[in-house]
């Protein structure tokens, strides 16, 4: 399309504009795709796929997708068409792929120019992880320092990788209301305290919930265009939609666009894992102002709180604290269906062996959550549990709560000085807590 807007104002003759339509298609189409059959045959495959990327390419999402469903109506297997389809849902679902591409270079590269990576790659339809490395190893040599990784040093955990993308999926508030609920305190002293820190409870994912979201209804549209094509390690075993009985392998995955394919899969897996975090993380008045969680601001009040009008509103206060916890981020198997936090382990999980199979020179845009999970799961490894999700779950919990438990280990010790004076239930319920979180130590005043 580039080549068409220069001609024009520049003397190019006729021919040479049809040449550069020529050339155009020509780079559109795979290797096998048949010309002929494109200007004879409007309604053939190659060229409603090629409609479709033009659509697409103008920003008319909707008709290219209605080209390229119309294409795998008459071809269903057709890879090209799956990899179109999967660049669309991101578009309809507001992901925007330079942007994320971005974050993910400052996450997990030492010297990349940021800002040019996005102009060297403008153009292509599809993202060529060749050009992009590319990119990424010319524009390294020219880095600038305020744009760098260094900006975003100290980033290792999950859920501080996730932070730094958050802004990328936005929620309206009536998607908001759909992925949770109002949680209410138990106790009256814990509704008055923590008056200015509501929270949410989310709501299992499902398929009718991803439905009634439309973030979520177009990103889960990738797996179900791609993932007859992707490797079967990439498969989460704890995602329905990723089971072979319900989308088998296809018998023409091939290893050509590997790349492409993979790079969708993993975009569309982040993306819904960040309209989680959005709950998960859920934010509102004094908090949304300061940037931080409703839960952190509660962390933040209980920990700063030197005395209590009395121990009964201690403990209301704690207990409350824990119990908000626990319905925020529900222990693996506590509850009907699938937890957003264990979705959003499931997404990044998927997303990391995603990256993990593409080209070994896109190291850049994969270490940064590459390495936040191989700590999650080094973490997990110290944890008790039935099954290795149900550990990483408990990590992921841990990385979410960790101020929390610190916070409530010095209220106990220092409401409760002495050795074994503190309350048994509450102390139960701190040490339940504590489990997900290695390193911290029982206060020694619970017996």
């Amino acid at each position: 399309m580039h080549c068409v807007k220069k001609g024009y104002g520049l003397g190019i003759p006729m021919r040479g504009i049809m040449a550069c339509a020529v050339a155009i298609v020509l780079t559109s189409c795979g290797p096998d795709t048949n010309l002929t059959q494109i200007w004879a045959d409007d309604d053939g495959v190659d060229s409603l796929l090629v409609r479709a990327r033009a659509a697409y390419d103008r920003g008319s999402f909707a008709d290219a997708a209605g080209f390229a469903q119309k294409a795998l109506k008459q071809d269903s297997e057709n890879e090209g068409g799956a990899i179109i389809l999967g660049y669309i849902s991101l578009a309809q679902g507001g992901m925007d792929s330079f942007s994320l591409l971005e974050k993910l270079i400052a996450l997990g590269s030492t010297g990349t120019n940021l800002t040019a990576v996005p102009e060297r790659l403008t153009g292509h339809w599809e993202v060529d992880l060749d050009l992009m490395s590319d990119a990424i190893a010319k524009d390294a040599a020219m880095a600038q320092p305020e744009k760098s990784a260094k900006a975003m040093a100290g980033t290792s955990t999950l859920v501080s990788t996730l932070d730094t993308m958050s802004d990328l999926v936005a929620l309206t508030d009536a998607d908001k209301s759909i992925l949770s609920a109002a949680y209410t305190d138990a106790t009256a002293y814990g509704r008055s305290f923590y008056a200015a820190y509501p929270l949410v409870e989310p709501q299992p994912v499902t398929d009718a919930l991803r439905a009634s979201v439309p973030v979520l209804s177009y990103l889960n549209r990738v797996p179900e265009y791609l993932c007859g094509f992707i490797e079967d390690s990439v498969r989460d075993v704890d995602d329905p939609r990723d089971s072979t009985t319900t989308c088998p392998t296809s018998g023409r995955r091939s290893s050509k666009r590997k790349g492409s394919i993979h790079l969708i899969w993993a975009f569309s897996h982040i993306g819904e894992a960040l309209a989680f975090q959005n709950i998960l993380n859920y934010s509102s008045g004094v908090s949304a102002t300061a940037g931080t969680s409703n839960l952190q601001g509660r962390v933040t009040l209980y920990k700063s709180k030197s005395s209590f009008p009395s121990l009964s509103n201690m403990i209301d206060a704690s207990t409350d604290l824990i119990d908000s916890i626990d319905t925020v981020f529900p222990e693996a198997g506590s509850i009907s269906g699938i937890s957003q936090l264990l979705a959003t382990l499931s997404a990044m999980n998927s997303a990391s062996q995603a990256f993990a199979v593409m080209s070994s020179s896109t190291g850049d845009i994969s270490k940064g959550i590459s390495t936040s999970m191989t700590a999650l799961k080094t973490t997990a490894g110290t944890i008790s549990g039935s099954s290795d999700s149900a550990k990483q779950q408990s990590a992921l919990k841990g990385q979410f709560t960790s101020a929390a438990v610190t916070a409530l280990s010095a209220q106990i010790t220092a409401q409760y000085p002495g050795a074994g004076t503190a309350p048994a239930g509450l102390c139960a319920q701190f040490t339940t807590l504590a489990a997900n979180t290695p390193g911290v130590s029982k206060p020694a005043s619970c017996p």
